[in-house]
């Protein structure tokens, strides 16, 4: 069985072992991980199996969760040394770290900050301010082109090798390689800015020294402050101890004798640090060492980023088509044509505001003399509406057939709807029965818009609710009512992305305006009704793009 590693930010890391049984993440103590974080939800985020496999799926926590570093949205499934961050609490899938890290003051203070000068001056090549405490020692003019050949000769081969996009785990493992090529050291860490709230997150420790491997890497706050939050680039020793930095505020551990960390800016914003040591390598780190890490770290940063938004692009594709793909079969589940009744003309159209939607609409064959009609609105929009819906409509198939009981199948939609959807999430739902030789309609109206009538007259008569949405409480039941059309009659269904349509002055298209137009063209077809109603409601908007889906049945009895 997969484990869980559980790395809090104060304590020692634990393990779970996961089973067939949900694990439930979060700040009340009734959960499995129990996160003491004000960051965190009382009940963040949840892990389970899943198929085969594991998945991870936020609970509608305030901050979010997320995983290497982004923010998920819905299910996501799990691969191993994934990392999911819930407040401050990493959780590793099933791959321990090599390492742990932890940034603390707890340090004996048994060092001297050699140089502090601003990223900024280093990359921008100004000369040094009054902010470094040992300003860069003046060269020769032979040493000093030497020096800018090296540096220079260094910044290009690592853009070069920089230049093929690799996906952001193998391309951070990469830079800290090449970072140590040029740079000796005992060990780095790469650190980026996750989560919320911000926290800098370990993402690639690189342990050159096979005798520190299982070591805690404990790093000074006031270190990793100076290069995050502000801005400068730092460089340690074991000398003295410099009178500027008290004991609570030591900078790293005292079995280290030189350290770096500087920061990673992308050329608008500093993503992260990156810290290197040395503790067998008696050499300290040098000015040059600082200045060659600084230019080498916003090389990085920019690559990060760079990297960052070809995977969004990638993944944008992805989504968009796969999102094209549901589109098409969700276009499958509507019918492929309008019944053909005698006596009768029937008609349906459906304009989801993205690409995919929640309304649905269905003509269901029972026997030859009667017809099956229904209309639904799932709340939410989009893919998990969508989701929804393609549910309902497979048990609607399912249970509508001859001989079936209209009042057992609406019962059964309801539980159905109420086990397998959100708390927040329910349906409005219509169907009738028509009989096809005398114009009887047997309906139900679970919390859907009124269908409206409009007999031959003129009159106007609606088809109200008979009880709450799909999915709202368990064991419903409904009333059953029945309503006869007659020849000239025409029978509306619809859902609220119609009538509740606004215009750019915020008025709203209205019952009442919709009724106007089927008064005015009652004499047209049903489905150049469905097409008139749909352009007068496109004139009222301006042709703006619809905020909710748009979905209508007209039934005209002709005779």
């Amino acid at each position: 069985m997969p484990t869980l590693y559980i790395y809090p930010k104060l304590g020692d890391f634990f393990t779970i072992s996961l089973g067939t049984e949900k694990v439930t993440i979060g700040r009340s103590s009734d959960n499995m991980i129990f996160v003491p974080d004000p960051f965190c939800s009382s009940h963040h985020a949840a892990i389970y199996p899943i198929g085969t496999g594991y998945a991870v799926k936020d609970s509608g926590s305030k901050n979010g969760t997320f995983v290497n570093g982004k923010k998920i949205a819905g299910e996501l499934e799990l691969k191993k040394g994934d990392e999911i961050l819930v407040g401050s609490v990493r959780v590793i899938f099933d791959k321990p770290l090599l390492t742990n890290v932890e940034v603390t003051d707890a340090l004996s203070s048994t060092t001297n900050v050699n140089t502090i000068i601003p990223f900024r001056d280093i990359i921008l090549k100004k000369p040094p301010t009054k902010t470094t405490i040992r300003a860069f020692p003046p060269l020769g003019d032979i040493e000093q082109i030497r020096t800018e050949h090296k540096i220079s000769s260094i910044m290009s081969e690592v853009s070069q090798a920089l230049v093929l996009h690799k996906p952001i785990s193998e391309l951070l493992d990469h830079i800290m390689n090449i970072i140590s090529e040029h740079l000796p050291m005992d060990r780095s860490i790469l650190m980026l800015k996750e989560g919320n709230p911000v926290q800098l997150i370990p993402r690639v420790i690189r342990i050159d020294n096979k005798r520190f491997q299982n070591q805690k890497i404990q790093v000074s706050k006031s270190i990793v402050n100076m290069a995050f939050e502000q801005q400068l680039s730092v460089l340690t020793s074991d000398a003295a101890i410099d009178p500027r930095f008290s004991a609570k505020d030591s900078i790293i551990n005292s079995g280290i004798h030189s350290a770096m960390c500087v920061p990673l800016w992308n050329n608008t914003e500093i993503i992260g640090i990156i810290y290197a040591d040395r503790i067998s390598l008696l050499d300290a780190f040098s000015d040059e060492d600082l200045r060659l890490l600084t230019l080498l770290s916003n090389l990085a940063a920019i690559k990060i980023e760079e990297s960052r938004r070809i995977e969004q692009e990638i993944e944008t594709e992805k989504m968009k088509r796969e999102l094209q793909l549901a589109a098409e079969i969700q276009s499958n589940f509507f019918p492929k044509e309008n019944p053909s009744c005698q006596n009768y003309e029937i008609a349906g159209k459906n304009i989801p505001c993205q690409q995919v939607g929640g309304d649905y609409y269905d003509f269901i064959s029972i026997d030859p003399c009667h017809l099956g009609i229904a209309i639904a609105d799932v709340s939410g929009k989009g893919v998990s509406a969508s989701l929804l819906m393609a549910s309902l409509r497979a048990n609607l198939h399912a249970e509508v057939h001859a001989g079936y009981d209209l009042g057992g199948m609406v019962v059964k939609l309801n539980n159905f709807v109420h086990l397998s959807s959100a708390i927040n999430q329910f349906i409005t739902f219509f169907f009738c029965e028509l009989d096809k030789e005398t114009g009887q309609l047997h309906y139900v109206n679970a919390g859907h818009n009124p269908p409206f009538l409009m007999k031959k007259s003129g009159e106007i008569g609606y088809l109200d609710s008979c009880g709450l949405c799909l999915g709202m409480l368990p064991s419903m039941t409904y009333d059953l009512r029945s309503q006869a059309i007659g020849p000239g009659d025409i029978l509306l269904l619809y859902t609220d992305g119609i009538t509740e349509s606004r215009n750019k002055n915020n008025e709203e298209f209205g019952v009442e305006r919709l009724t106007a137009i089927i008064h005015k063209s009652k004499k047209a077809s049903a489905f150049d009704l469905t097409q008139t109603i749909l352009d007068g409601l496109n004139e009222f908007t301006a042709k703006a793009d619809p905020a909710d889906d748009r979905t209508l049945v007209v039934i005209k009895r002709t005779a």
